[in-house]
């Protein structure tokens, strides 16, 4: 395997590197950068068509690597304090309109990081393939990619602007609200179900609360205000998916 030694600040690659802690350019390249051997060791496991380069270190020299950079170069691309020094320029798949699980999540205006991560996460572990986003932070975030814990890899992403064409599918949707039927005793009689998040703040937006066919509630402590975003949606997709029979 040909190996690139990069020492310089101007190398191409390097610039590349740097331009991919941007929005705009991780959209403009259809890349993003993850970080950590286990995920590079995964990425290249689960989905090997998608890893455009390996990166790393000259002290995490390893031979599986595109790239070996100098250390002091390496530390100011990677995005984490303790980095071990191994990192993968990975291509974003194409969104698809193909749903591939009978549970799926609409996510509405979820905009911090590492609550999109821990969703992402569990919606991976939970089942929950299918993933809509709706004027959320970005899923390649790197933050999101480091609390994802390569869940984006085992998740589809799709985009939209309202429940529409999800209700098209034949999913029912159900939005996570205060004031809605008990989550562990409502019985949703729908074989698709779509669990609708909403903003950690303000909850669902209105107008896709009004596409909602059901509005369920986790039972809380009449002095709790509210769960986080992520940890409703935890328990959330696992009470649907498997308790609602």
């Amino acid at each position: 395997m040909v190996q690139t030694f990069i020492t310089s600040k101007t190398n191409a690659v390097v610039k590349k590197l740097r331009k991919l802690a941007d929005r705009k350019y991780r959209t403009e390249y259809g890349e993003y950068i993850a970080e950590g051997k286990r995920w590079v060791a995964d990425a290249k496991q689960l989905c090997p068509q998608n890893v455009a380069a390996v990166i790393c270190s000259r002290s995490a020299f390893c031979d599986e690597a595109d790239f070996v950079l100098d250390d002091s170069l390496f530390s100011e691309l990677s995005f984490t304090e303790h980095n071990q020094g191994v990192m993968a320029l990975m291509k974003i798949p194409k969104a698809s309109f193909e749903f591939s699980s009978e549970h799926c999540l609409f996510l509405d205006k979820i905009r911090e990081p590492g609550n999109m991560g821990a969703i992402i996460r569990t919606a991976c572990a939970a089942g929950y393939s299918d993933i809509v986003l709706r004027d959320c932070v970005d899923v390649y975030n790197p933050k999101v990619i480091r609390s994802s814990m390569t869940g984006v890899l085992g998740v589809g992403f799709h985009y939209a602007n309202s429940l529409s064409f999800v209700r098209e599918l034949g999913y029912a949707t159900v939005g996570a609200v205060l004031g809605g039927k008990d989550a562990f005793t409502a019985k949703i009689k729908a074989r698709k179900i779509c669990l609708v998040i909403g903003n950690e703040a303000d909850g669902i937006s209105e107008e896709v609360l009004l596409d909602c066919d059901e509005k369920i509630t986790i039972p809380m402590r009449e002095d709790m205000e509210s769960l986080n975003a992520a940890v409703s949606a935890g328990i959330l997709m696992y009470a649907l998916k498997y308790m609602n029979n």
